[in-house]
């Protein structure tokens, strides 16, 4: 008797449970498609870090999708489920250490150096490789704590000399000066209250 109702009272625990995962794996699953798009629009930093790339946020909502199945589900529904939910992180952890590499830029910092005149803003100097390009980015970070903004400037592609970049310099707090490999010099004047770049340069 006593083990029969410990029974019983478990599965109002498990289903509790479950659906608090499922709530998550649909949370992380909206947050893969939509939080990229809405880092790039609003800029903030703390959303840029965290959906930067799709692939974390897709392995957390199949992994609480697996989980929330286990415990929801029976039979052959959950044995379905939960192959589907294995074959997708098996293709997402396949994608991050094989695809990846060759497709995207794996960014390291290199450089940061604070705005003149006390602005509170600093650029951000990346460089990373494709094949055997390389490759730099070059990042304003504006304000600091939870609102703080970040807007990528330019993209810089090695292939050829005038996509090589050679230095980044402030040109007072709302201008950047970028020179390449050729002499190359572009100036990039940001936004005053929010650090936007008035355009963002992509060369070649």
């Amino acid at each position: 008797m006593t083990i029969t109702a410990d029974m019983r009272t478990d599965r109002p625990r498990h289903r509790t449970l479950g659906q608090v995962l499922l709530g998550g794996g649909v949370a992380a699953g909206v947050g893969c498609l939509a939080g990229p798009r809405l880092a790039e629009s609003t800029g903030l930093l703390v959303l840029t870090g965290a959906f930067e790339y799709r692939w974390p946020s897709f392995l957390v909502a199949v992994a609480l999708f697996g989980a929330a199945v286990r415990l929801l589900a029976r039979g052959a529904l959950r044995r379905r489920v939960l192959a589907v939910c294995a074959v997708a992180a098996v293709a997402a952890v396949w994608f991050r250490m094989v695809l990846f590499p060759m497709l995207g830029a794996d960014w390291q910092e290199t450089g940061r150096t604070a705005a003149p005149e006390g602005a509170d803003r600093y650029v951000v100097v990346e460089e990373g490789s494709l094949m055997i390009d390389p490759l730099w980015r070059v990042s304003v970070v504006d304000g600091s704590g939870l609102t703080a903004r970040h807007w990528t400037v330019a993209t810089f592609n090695g292939d050829s000399a005038d996509g090589v970049l050679t230095k980044v310099a402030w040109s007072g707090p709302d201008a950047l000066v970028l020179t390449t490999g050729e002499g190359g010099v572009t100036t990039v004047r940001l936004d005053a209250r929010t650090g936007e770049p008035e355009r963002r340069l992509s060369v070649p």
